[in-house]
Order: C-alpha cells, then structure tokens, then sequence
C-alpha cells in the first residue's frame, strides 16, 4: 500500500508549532506549511497536482482550500467556547467589538447566544468571501467605531492593528488539532480502499472479453477498455477525457446522444458485425453516466461454439491430434497425409479397416485439425447401444414419447454434435430403419426427434467408421445402397499392422513408455523376442499390441525374472494364433463360405481373401491364381468401384 501524503496549509505559525509536536507524539507523517487565503489556495492546488490524499487547515484558509480543490479538506474545528473565550479576551481591550469570519462559517455559531452570555448587545458581525471583500469590511468596522475585531486568520488580525484597532485570534484547542489528525488518517485509510476498489474494477473491466466505454454525467469518457481500443483502432489515451462530441468516430457519438436502454443494435466497426448493448446509469433517480459494452458477432458464435464444447466435455471432445499417431511405414504415413487433407475440408470421411488398426483415432485426428475443431466432438458406437435405444440417442426424444422419456425431452447426439463431428463407429451395424433416418440428415441436414414434429437444423461433419466390406453388406441387402454412396465421400482404408510391421516397434516402444514410464524398458527385450513380436502378424493390430504391453507392465512389477516373463507372454501369443488358425482362422488357408451360385460363392472367396490381403493385392492374385488385372476388375465390380 502507498504512504499516504498528509498536507497541513497552517494560517498560524503557532499553529505550525503546535502540530509539529502533535504528529511527532502521534508518530504522523505529514508536511506541514505556513500559508493563509490565496496564497493557502495556491500551495493547495499544487499539492492537489502532486499527489496529495488530504489537505488539514482551519478558519477562512480551510473553507477557501475546501470550495477549491477536488481532494478532501479536513478543517480544524473551532468550537463555540473557543470564540466566547476570544470575546472575553476582547472585552478586555474595548467596549466596540466585530467578529469576522468567512461568509461560508456565517450559520456555524449562535452569536446571539454567545452575546448575551458575554454581555455584549453592541457585537458586531462581519462576513466575507475573498481577501479583497475582507479588506473592504476592516475598513467598515473601522468607519463603525470598532475597537477590537476577533478572528479565527492571523491577516484579519494584521490588517486590524494596521487599521488602528485591536486583534484577538480564536485559538483552537490541543483537542481540536488531534481530532482533525484522526479524521485526516480516516479520509487517507477510505481513499486507499476505493482506490484499490477503482483499480480493480478497471482490470476486471480492461480484461473483459466485451468492449466496453463508459462516459459521467457530463459525456465526458472515463473509460475505452482494450476491447474496444482493438475494435476502433483507436488507443484509449485518444478517448478518455474527451466529451462524446470531440471524438472523431460519428458512431460513438451516436452511441451516447440517447440516454435509454437498447440492447442487442448490431452496426459494422472495422468490416466486422458488432452487437451493441447501451445501459444508462442512474443514481438514486439521478442520470450518473452511461455505459455501453459491444462484442463482434463472430466472437459471440465462436463463445457459443466453446461454452457447448465444454457443457459436453465428458466425452463430446476430441481427445487426439495427428502427433498421437505412432509408426514410421510408408503405408501409415500416407493414411497419415491424406487425413490431413480430409481435415481440412467438411465432407463426410468413411474409415474402413480392422478392428483395432486405430480408426478411431484418425476420426479424433481429423476433426482436431478441421475448421470444425472448436466445435464439439461426439463419438458414439454404433454397436455397444441396443438397437432399440440407438435412435434416442442419435436423433432425441420429446417429452412423453415413450414410456420413461425424460421428462422435457432430450437433445440427441446430432444437436449435441452441432457445429462440429460427430464420429460413427462401426456403422455397418445400423439397422435399415436408421440408416433412413440416417440417411435424411445426410441429405437435408436437418433432424426430428422421436415423437416430435419440429425440425431442428443441424450443421454436422459425419465419419463413419467400419471394419466390414460396406459394398458387399450392400450386395446382401444389409446397408442401403444408397447411404453407403453418401458416406463413400473420402474414403480411408487403415492397413493392418500385419501389413506395416516396421511400425511394431515403435509402437512397442511407445507402449512401454506408456505403461512402464521409460523407453529404456525396450533394451531389457531380448533381440530374439523382439524379433518375434516383431515378425507376429497380430491380428487385434494395435489394440492387440498394446494390450500385451499392457499385461506385461502389470505382470513385471516385483519379477525378478522377467525374461522368462517374456517368454511366457510370447507362448500365450503362439498358442492363440495357433488355435486361432485350428479353428478355422481367416489368416490360415481354409475359408468358411455359405453354398450358393457359383458366382456369388466367388464374391465370398474374394471379398474375404481381400480383406485379409487389401494392401498387397499382387499376393493376393498369386494365391487366386489370376492376373492382377482381373482381380482389378473382379474388386471393382464388387466395391462399386472402390479400388484403393
């Protein structure tokens, strides 16, 4: 906290004296100065420029210094006795006396009392408002046979004796100079805290998001915030301190020119929609000022946009970016390549492959880089909900729709997801009705809810997500034609880790890392054990792979023999894949297909043997025994025309 400045304009150097050796008693610092009227005034505004809080004087100097300067004036207070014990004092000196005293004092005393106490019915009363009324008023009294003239100012006192006439000066007390110490140490201790109220109202109000100007009574500008100094171009130094009429900008006069509440007046600042609000200000029914806060449009949508992302952020948010994404194969960098361009655009992305390549990570991926990425997220399974709840939650239901709906209804995913991606996983296991309802949204962006009759438009980003041939779930009657045209849009197939193992490692590593907390744990693998991990097709790909890391991290705690750990892990993961491959495994050489035309048990044979070998279609002709352009034309004709 600041050292207050304490400032004593003494018209009296006994005075001067005996507040020196009141503060040095009181352990006061203050400054203390001999000046009286103009001159009082003089000194008073120069301490007033300099930073003073308060100013202590008394009699005709004190009411001067109050009436001119904006910082408090504590005056020393003269109490009736101390002017009847002046009076007495005079009584002394002359039967003729005046009592003088600035205008303002003129109702302080009950001079009429006061008289008759002292016995004085010839007391005279002499008032004044500046030193030269005062100069005009001795010679007066000197004119009306005055003898002696009381007065609280050493110079009414001087220029008495210098007119012929007695002086007495009305003293105040050792009491009266302590109380107004105390009041001026009060006066200090309230301007201190409503300053620290006035600053801190000015950084709530700098750091608000809104713009925000405010002007007093008299238009003229006390605050331009850096909001609104952005908005304008226009620094606050330029503002405060000018009368709305002196700015140069017309729509902040015309701001200001009315003094009634509007809200929500959209006008152009900069190229850019601005939404104004105008709040006038009154005080106990009297007009104080007006305020108006302003924010852009675009602001206002991308505040809606954020607030929605974080009303949902259990689960409606992205949780990866493309850097989360581990392996270094040509094969996964260039899924990696084309997502990035899928990201940036707003069209709808089916991501096929096997169960736990990761595209659920791609789809993260891709809405973390889009334009859509301050919006939310929703990702939901298609095949963990029951068939009979996936509708409620993808589309919403009114109030009473069914027995035990929510009582006001529910937002479906498609509106929670509004304005961002909504990620559907393994949509090969929607039922027909849905992929309509599905299929409506796609189309005419809009949704209805479960026994509603109100469209709700819904601004979405679709990506589905598979591990099914789509084209043949087509060819047998269980996936809309259709849908599976409108969400074929941009297509990306994940490999299988089978097919980049140059990616295991790395992976490896990273899963360690994960579940171990150091990379280092890499070295303690035997090169012949990861070499096999290495050389293992894995068909639950990386999901699989991180489940093993897993079971190892968790198992190694406290094992003092870990390589033999390993091997235990590495048999487990042998004698699964050959049972696997005993119980008829799509990777081995037998296929289980159903009986039917010739040409649709081919269809089955190589929609499957696709599947397995998607990525290196040169083996799988080999092992069809056909050229690669016919197997070309066999794979187009069954996809549709999908050949990647």
């Amino acid at each position: 906290m600041e050292v207050a400045r304490i400032i004593m304009v003494s018209p009296l150097p006994e005075l001067s004296r005996l507040a020196h050796q009141i503060s040095q008693e009181l352990n006061l610092e203050m400054e203390i100065v001999d000046a009286f009227l103009d001159k009082g005034v003089e000194l008073g505004k120069q301490f007033e420029q300099s930073g003073a809080d308060v100013i202590i004087s008394r009699g005709p100097t004190g009411v001067l210094l109050k009436k001119a300067l904006s910082i408090p004036v504590v005056l020393i207070q003269i109490t009736s006795f101390d002017v009847i014990q002046a009076l007495f004092q005079a009584r002394q000196l002359g039967r003729k006396i005046a009592y003088f005293d600035h205008a303002r004092r003129k109702e302080v005393y009950d001079f009429a009392a006061i008289a008759e106490i002292l016995s004085l019915p010839d007391l005279q009363l002499y008032f004044y408002e500046d030193e030269g009324e005062l100069v005009e008023k001795i010679r007066l009294a000197r004119a009306n046979g005055v003898e002696v003239i009381v007065a609280s100012g050493s110079c009414v006192v001087r220029m008495a004796r210098e007119h012929g006439m007695e002086g007495v000066m009305v003293y105040s007390s050792r009491e009266a100079l302590i109380e107004a110490f105390q009041r001026a140490k009060d006066v200090v201790l309230i301007r201190q805290k409503d300053r620290e109220k006035t600053e801190f109202l000015k950084i709530i109000i700098d750091h608000a998001y809104n713009g925000v100007i405010a002007v007093n009574r008299d238009n003229v500008v006390t605050h331009f915030n850096p909001a609104a100094a952005e908005a304008f171009n226009l620094p606050g130094s330029a503002v405060v301190g000018l009368k709305t009429e002196e700015i140069s900008l017309p729509l902040l006069r015309n701001l200001f020119q009315e003094r009634v509440d509007q809200r929500g007046e959209v006008q152009t600042v900069g190229g850019q929609q601005v939404v104004f609000n105008r709040i006038p200000i009154y005080i106990d029914g009297e007009f104080s000022g007006t305020v108006v806060t302003f924010q852009s449009v675009n602001k206002i949508q991308n505040l809606e946009a954020s607030i929605r992302k974080k009303l949902h952020a259990s689960g409606l948010v992205s949780r990866y970016t493309f850097g989360d994404l581990v392996g270094d194969s040509a094969e996964i960098k260039e899924c990696i390549a084309r997502a990035r361009k899928y990201a940036a655009s707003h069209s709808t992305v089916l991501i096929t492959g096997e169960s736990g390549t990761g595209k659920e990570l791609f789809a993260h991926s891709i809405h973390a880089e889009s334009p859509r990425r301050e919006g939310p997220f929703v990702a939901i399974n298609c095949a963990a909900i029951p068939k009979e709840l996936l509708e409620s939650e993808l589309f919403g239901y009114e109030e009473g729709a069914f027995t035990g709906a929510k009582k006001g209804g529910k937002s479906g995913l498609f509106e929670l997801a509004h304005g961002g991606t909504i990620f559907l996983d393994e949509i090969s296991e929607l039922s027909l009705a849905l992929q309509s309802n599905l299929l409506r949204v796609l189309q005419e962006r809009v949704v209805r809810r479960i026994g509603g009759a109100r469209i709700i438009p819904v601004d979405v980003r679709i990506i589905a997500a598979t591990n099914r041939l789509l084209a043949e779930e087509v060819k047998r009657g269980r996936f809309r034609e259709d849908l599976f045209y409108r969400l074929h849009v941009l297509n990306l197939h994940i490999p299988p880790l089978r097919q980049r193992k140059s990616d295991i490692l790395p992976l490896l590593t990273h899963f360690l890392y994960k579940y171990c907390g150091r990379e280092s744990m890499l070295e303690e693998f035997p090169r012949s054990i990861a070499r096999y991990l290495c050389e293992h097709d894995w068909p639950g790909n990386v999901r699989e792979l991180e489940n093993y890391v897993e079971k190892y991290a968790i198992l190694a705690e406290g094992t003092a023999d870990r390589f033999r750990l390993m091997e235990e892990l590495v048999d487990e993961l042998s004698n699964f894949r050959e049972e696997s491959q005993g119980n008829g495994d799509a990777h081995g050489d037998s296929l289980t297909i159903n009986v039917g035309t010739l040409e649709g048990m081919e269809r089955q044979i190589i929609g499957e043997l696709y599947r397995q070998n998607r990525a290196d279609k040169k083996e799988l002709a080999r092992r069809l025994g056909i050229s690669r352009t016919t197997l070309w034309k066999k794979i187009k004709e069954f996809e549709g025309g999908d050949t990647d």
